[in-house]
């Protein structure tokens, strides 16, 4: 799509809202890793607009699931997240209300910032969501038995063993990563029957959660007065608390300092029906999501995934990100051996 016809299609799409005015700017904002956004500044306000990733081998459907999150959201707590204005699905395009702020840089999350992480999560799960989240999807990799969470951790090693099959230090890594997580499976699962958790058995529906998905200050800002606001929810649906906790203390780019784990949970969980079992579900799969966390850092040698990273970035340096993945992973495989989970 050529910039002239963008700016008419945004500018129809906005008319269709009844905010229908010139389109006075355009700008490519820098994309993450997923998909192409612009700032949009039009006569009747400042607005993002975002075009979703497709792929023939990537069946999720990104936009319906940012754009319908982010309306359950909005409907809760509107000051924290943007306001969702139109999505043309045909076009694979959605636009929202811009939202002004600074990015987290690594080193600026305190107990202020996890706390108010913490309450927003909490904010959009509240007993209401039985009945006004009914018609979200489940979350991207949902997972609602302890055997399932092992599986999909299990499938993400094992689609990097089958890929990288020269000799190399990716494939090096890949080789421990494999061995430690045989320990970790085996250790996990005991120590659930320890807990009293059938890890065959699915979460009730009560204590399933509407989970942002990718959630951590990766994807939030903040604003002058200091209020931390949320976006990209191209993942969000249905899913395990204990999924989300995991996610939220793995993820890479501006990870959230663990020493505020349990203050963490201890807000986040606290509205669900028997939430000191989800505590201990929680603490049980947190090393499970480390190793996740280590092979979505390798994604990057997967031919699809580097697809996507190149439809946002045409430009992308190729064999420099894939060094720089493989430092990440190995730093956080290197930390959950630290954390003594049996990998030694």
């Amino acid at each position: 799509m050529s910039a002239i016809e963008l700016s008419s299609h945004l500018a129809a799409l906005l008319a269709k809202v009844g905010l229908g005015d010139e389109i006075r700017d355009i700008k490519p904002l820098v994309n993450g890793g997923n998909n192409k956004t612009w700032f949009v500044e039009a006569g009747s306000g400042r607005y993002v607009a975002k075009q979703y990733f497709r792929h023939a081998e990537d069946s999720r459907d990104r936009l319906n699931a940012e754009f319908e999150f982010t309306r359950y959201a909005f409907s809760l707590v509107p000051n924290r997240v943007p306001t969702p204005i139109v999505a043309d699905r045909t076009a694979g395009l959605a636009i929202f209300g811009f939202l002004p702020g600074n990015v987290f840089r690594e080193g600026e999350i305190g107990i202020q910032e996890v706390s108010a992480a913490a309450t927003f999560f909490k904010a959009i799960n509240g007993p209401e969501r039985m009945e006004q989240a009914k018609h979200l999807p489940d979350a991207s990799e949902s997972c609602f038995s302890i055997v399932a969470h092992l599986s999909l951790v299990r499938g993400r090693i094992e689609r990097l063993r089958k890929t990288v099959t020269e000799a190399s230090d990716a494939q090096a890594f890949i080789d421990s990563l494999w061995a430690g997580w045989q320990i970790l499976e085996r250790d996990v699962l005991a120590r659930a029957e320890a807990y009293g958790i059938n890890p065959n058995a699915d979460l009730s529906l009560e204590q399933r959660c509407v989970s942002p998905s990718d959630f951590g200050f990766h994807n939030a800002l903040r604003d002058e007065n200091g209020m931390v606001r949320f976006l990209d929810f191209e993942y969000a649906g249905w899913d395990d608390p204990a999924k989300m906790v995991g996610d939220f203390f793995a993820q890479l780019a501006v990870p959230a300092p663990g020493e505020y784990f349990n203050d963490f949970i201890q807000i986040a969980l606290s509205g669900f029906p028997d939430s000191s079992s989800l505590f201990k579900r929680a603490q049980l799969l947190r090393p499970v999501y480390q190793i996740k966390w280590c092979c979505i850092a390798l994604n990057v040698l997967l031919p699809v995934n580097l697809a996507r990273r190149k439809f946002a970035n045409p430009s992308l340096d190729e064999r420099a990100l894939k060094q720089s993945q493989l430092a990440k992973a190995a730093t956080l495989f290197q930390s959950t051996r630290d954390l003594n989970y049996g990998l030694h």
